[in-house]
């Protein structure tokens, strides 16, 4: 830039502008929220096994053999794609690569979601907001499901750039977009509904002829087009249409449904609901009962029809999340409303009431914000990246021990048991829920809290427990102190985290290892 009262250009050493730094927030708030997470016991480490097998076998699994009380059921592996993908990850990088591309897909799904946020609103405070708000609200933990946020958030893109200007250009990606999704997770099904409710509401709207800005025929006719192809690439996966089959199957199974926590509905008096999915709900609800724009019927329907979802289960409130984000935008009132609130200079550009950009403060924040992530990096946290709750030495004693036969364990234990010790070990009870009887689920349970329930195990011939070492007073503990107590069990090993103990009769207890 010109220095006053020199002919020379000089240039001034970086300063982001207060629009760079309100743009940055989202990301900053995703990616920290991934390095600071662990990696989780449920729903991780078994796709991870999976991946190794795919990749090692070069064949998708279709009979269960990683446990010993659902044997030989048959099964489909819909997420193999993921799967794989998840697996050349940790390969490559162990936990903190893992974790690393995590935040980096998170912080993907936001660009579409900012794209819309914008398209939606001319002020950046208004666009960024609902931006932050999926970025501080939306369930990070690495799994398969966060492929499909980014999936989902690129197709509702793509429906609503189409829509708003008409350019074809994009959308005819979307079967190839739903080829891919179909072999990642189930949630394909709500693109799919996503393309027809638009589609639907759109025709509606130019049948009625209500007065707002419609899609004329001639581009309602390649958005069912797009439809059609996509229905038909979903097809493209090694079940063909029995997929569809698979995925109710899994949303129907009464094992998820009474026992798994996110597939239980929101509650308004807990913090996880009202975080979640209540919170951008009533506040979504709000600013179209309070606004002077009246909302389209495709809005009002897709606003309709996924807070509806989101009620169901705590699980579906990130596809709401994704859904509100562009409305939040549209509908936040204007500052200008509120002027005798605000009476700062305005900035016509970007929205934001600002009196004077200070750039050594802005240069502050920036170097602070990059100074967390850097502190938060999984590769200078390299041995605390996994939940605290992993029984990482439990495991590696019995690895070291070659100890063999059925184990009775806590269900998060499950699937870091699938992980390090299969086939040697095949677990009772993990996070694949859906694949277990409901039976077998409320044997599982009953074992906790039954006086018997060590005659109990004798059915399943048990000859180990592994057992966490929790809240004192939980279920899991009390059982904990029955096995110490019992004289046909002995501890054979023992750490901060878990118990493991193993079945003896009394006249065979001494001479036995004692715990360690």
């Amino acid at each position: 830039m010109l220095k006053e009262g020199s002919g020379k250009l000089k240039k001034n050493t970086f300063a982001p502008s207060l629009n760079q730094l309100w743009m940055g927030l989202p990301f900053f708030t995703i990616i920290y929220r991934s390095f600071v997470d662990r990696l989780p016991l449920l729903d991780f480490w078994w796709h991870l096994k999976m991946g190794q097998l795919i990749v090692q076998k070069s064949a998708i699994p279709r009979i269960d053999d990683f446990s010993f009380t659902a044997i030989g059921k048959l099964y489909v592996l819909q997420n193999w794609l993921a799967e794989i993908i998840m697996y050349g990850i940790y390969k490559c990088g162990g936990p903190p690569l893992a974790l690393f591309a995590n935040g980096i897909i998170m912080a993907c799904v936001l660009i579409p979601i900012y794209w819309l946020c914008r398209k939606s609103s001319d002020r950046l405070v208004a666009a960024v907001f609902p931006v932050t708000l999926v970025a501080f609200c939306i369930p990070g933990s690495i799994r398969p499901q966060v492929f499909s946020y980014l999936l989902f958030a690129f197709c509702y893109w793509m429906v609503s750039s189409y829509c708003a200007d008409g350019k074809q250009s994009r959308i005819w990606y979307l079967p190839f977009l739903f080829v891919l999704w179909v072999n990642i997770h189930g949630a394909f099904v709500l693109g799919l509904g996503l393309i027809a409710i638009i589609l639907g509401c759109e025709a509606i709207r130019f049948l009625l002829d209500d007065g707002w800005p419609l899609l004329p025929p001639r581009r309602l006719r390649p958005l069912g087009i797009i439809l059609v192809l996509s229905l038909a690439g979903t097809l493209v996966n090694p079940e063909g249409y029995k997929i569809y089959a698979h995925v109710l199957t899994v949303v129907n199974s009464s094992s998820v449904r009474q026992f798994v926590t996110e597939w239980q509905p929101p509650v308004v008096n807990q913090i996880t609901g009202i975080v979640m999915f209540f919170g951008p709900f009533f506040l979504l609800t709000f600013l179209l009962i309070t606004s002077k724009k009246r909302p389209s019927l495709t809005e009002f329907v897709l606003f309709g029809a996924f807070a509806v979802f989101g009620m169901m289960a705590i699980r579906n409130a990130a596809w709401f999340l994704i859904i509100a984000a562009p409305l939040i935008a549209k509908y936040l009132p204007r500052s200008d409303d509120w002027r005798s609130l605000f009476r700062k200079e305005r900035n016509l550009e970007s929205g934001i009431r600002v009196r004077k950009e200070s750039l050594p403060l802005n240069r502050i924040i920036l170097l602070g914000s990059l100074i967390a992530l850097i502190i938060q990096c999984p590769w200078l946290h390299t041995e605390g990246l996994l939940d605290p709750g992993t029984p990482v030495k439990a495991m590696d004693f019995m690895d070291r021990n070659q100890l063999k036969g059925n184990m009775y364990h806590s269900q998060v234990f499950g699937d870091y048991l699938i992980w390090r010790l299969w086939p040697m070990q095949r677990s009772f009870f993990d996070g694949r829920v859906h694949l277990f009887d409901e039976s077998i689920v409320r044997f599982y349970l009953q074992v906790m809290s039954d006086s018997h329930w060590e005659e109990m195990l004798e059915k399943y011939k048990v000859k180990y427990l592994l057992l966490p070492k929790g809240k004192s007073g939980s279920e899991e503990m009390k059982m904990v102190g029955k096995a110490y107590k019992s004289k046909y069990w002995k501890c054979r090993y023992e750490d901060s985290v878990s118990a493991l103990f193993e079945r003896v009769y009394p006249d065979r207890v001494e001479g036995m290892p004692a715990c360690r």
